[in-house]
């Protein structure tokens, strides 16, 4: 006989009625909440905080979901001293406007407590490895995988059974690196002789600061000393770890270099065309670096209050915000001040000089002398592990991709269209440009506006790699002008050149020696370079 659909319904609803009614399910259900009774109870007496710990972390390791989560609060609750004890053990955990208790978790009265359980420095690393190891079998990837980082990091309080038992879980796949890491720091304390020699070898092949320190240790052990196999692996491996971190640091070197450089690219190639086409040394020219860092503070603030839902892409909202508002200042500064003193150059490096000094003291005036804090978007958040030793951050990946396009961008107008026609012309031959119908006066203010633009996307980058605040200009002009001298005036390929090569040595040395020295160094090599070549590495052509 069939049955129409809803009988089929009814019928099925009963059978699941009778299975969570039957003495099975209830049994389950009573061992769970027996199991739970228990840990609160050991956790209550005394001097018995461990073996509630490893209590809990067996509920949340093999039990069901729901026995993950009640795990996961308690120990949440231990951590941040939300667990009270009372009489006959029974322990009540607060939370706003009220408490539950530790073992239905359903609401509670209140009972005369003792004072909540505040957890010792130890025993915070205990907790910290218990609810990483508690992660390791949740459903959640990312949170799996951010538990194995855990335990690798306090790899000697965790228990090896726990962890062989994530590994055969399912969904090992992505975190049995990290965890085969933590098993090998640990092995390396081990009785066993293979154990050791394997957990050597182990970290051979994963390089890192721990692992060489762990090595290290190893090696001065007057055990290992006695074991000659294994102290001879540890000495191949720690080589091998040498080596690949040395490789690593150095290109992190690099890395950093190029990242200084780009910020110099910007401030330079601004700098380079005012000074190149006009002849004015501009002492203000660090305040439009400033001033473009402020501009995107305001951005900033702008889009946090106002439109919240664009306020990762600040960023790129301010690079056109702070071109146009520094080439306006530029434009004001050129029109109201430089104009006037065109061919008297120590006027104007007075003349620009109070300028600087008086931007600073307004920008002092209305935002204060305090460093601005920036909260980074999210797509420059991080960063990537290319190799042990080099980790390349996406704020400073961002910043060397954004000069070369700038500065690629800057290269292709002066030599493509006509305004840069117009400012090449003006630069070999100014009288002669002005005899053939050009307006000097107005290259001369664009050209300005140009540099003045260009130096505050300079400081659109620095917003997201450094400290931010009335002075910031101060230092990245006297580099640029450096750069400028070094690479020749009005020559963008000896800005983009002497960009690299300063931004190179000056992160090279300064690691070592300090930030003194590093300057010290750079000074020395563009004097040696000078001699040589008086007018810079690259010379433009001017014709009297």
């Amino acid at each position: 006989m069939s049955l129409s659909n809803p009988w089929k319904s009814i019928l099925r609803a009963l059978l699941l009625g009778l299975c969570l009614a039957s003495p099975a399910h209830a049994g389950a259900t009573a061992d769970a909440a027996t199991a739970r009774a228990d840990v609160i109870r050991t956790f209550c007496a005394r001097a018995r905080h461990a073996d509630a710990l490893q209590q809990l972390v067996a509920l949340g390791t093999r039990g069901q979901a729901s026995e993950r989560d009640w795990a996961r609060t308690v120990l949440t609750a231990v951590r941040d001293g939300a667990l009270s004890c009372g009489p006959d053990s029974q322990a009540r955990i607060a939370r706003s406007g009220g408490s539950v208790d530790a073992v239905t978790m359903r609401d509670a009265a209140a009972f005369a407590a003792t004072s909540p359980y505040v957890p010792t420095i130890v025993m915070m690393r205990r907790l910290a490895v218990a609810l990483a190891e508690i992660d390791l079998f949740s459903d959640d990837a990312s949170l799996r995988l951010q538990g194995a980082r855990k335990v690798a990091q306090f790899f000697a309080l965790l228990d090896p059974k726990v962890v062989e038992r994530a590994l055969q879980a399912p969904g090992a796949a992505a975190m049995r690196d990290e965890l085969e890491l933590a098993m090998a720091r640990r092995g390396l304390s081990s009785s066993d002789p293979k154990q050791r020699l394997d957990a050597v070898e182990t970290l051979a092949g994963a390089p890192s600061e721990i692992s060489r320190t762990l090595l290290r240790d190893l090696l001065a052990d007057p055990a290992t000393k006695a074991d000659p196999p294994l102290a001879g692996a540890a000495r191949s491996a720690l080589r091998s770890i040498d080596a690949r971190l040395g490789v690593g640091k150095a290109l992190s070197v690099l890395f950093s270099g190029l990242s200084y450089a780009g910020i110099l690219l910007l401030t330079a190639v601004g700098l380079s065309i005012i000074f190149g086409l006009m002849g004015v040394i501009n002492l203000a020219h660090g305040e439009f670096i400033m001033l473009g860092a402020y501009t995107t503070y305001l951005v900033e603030r702008g889009l946090q209050t106002y439109a919240p839902g664009w306020f990762n892409l600040y960023v790129l909202l301010a690079i056109p915000v702070a071109f146009v508002a520094c080439a306006g200042f530029g434009v004001a500064l050129e029109f109201l001040v430089i104009r006037f003193l065109y061919r008297r150059p120590l006027e104007t490096l007075l003349a620009t000089w109070a300028v600087s000094i008086a931007t600073v003291k307004a920008v002092q005036l209305v935002f204060g002398s305090q460093n601005l804090e920036f909260i980074p978007p999210a797509f420059l958040n991080g960063g990537l592990q290319v190799m042990p030793g080099l980790f390349v951050t996406y704020n400073r990946l961002f910043a060397i991709g954004f000069s070369a396009l700038v500065f690629a961008a800057t290269f292709a107008v002066l030599r493509t269209t006509r305004i840069g026609l117009l400012m090449r012309a003006t630069t070999q031959n100014r009288s002669m440009a002005r005899c053939l119908g050009i307006a000097a006066h107005r290259v001369d203010r664009l050209a300005f506006a140009m540099g003045a633009g260009l130096a505050g996307l300079a400081g659109v980058m620095l917003t997201q790699i450094a400290s931010v605040n009335p002075f910031m200009g101060s230092s990245f002009v006297i580099d640029a002008f450096m750069v400028v001298v070094l690479g020749g005036a009005g020559s963008l390929a000896g800005t983009a050149v002497s960009s690299l090569a300063l931004g190179e040595v000056n992160q090279l040395i300064e690691p070592f020696y300090g930030a003194v020295a590093a300057k010290v160094a750079v000074l020395l090599l563009i004097v040696l370079i000078i001699q040589r070549r008086p007018n810079g590495l690259f010379t433009v052509k001017v014709r009297g």
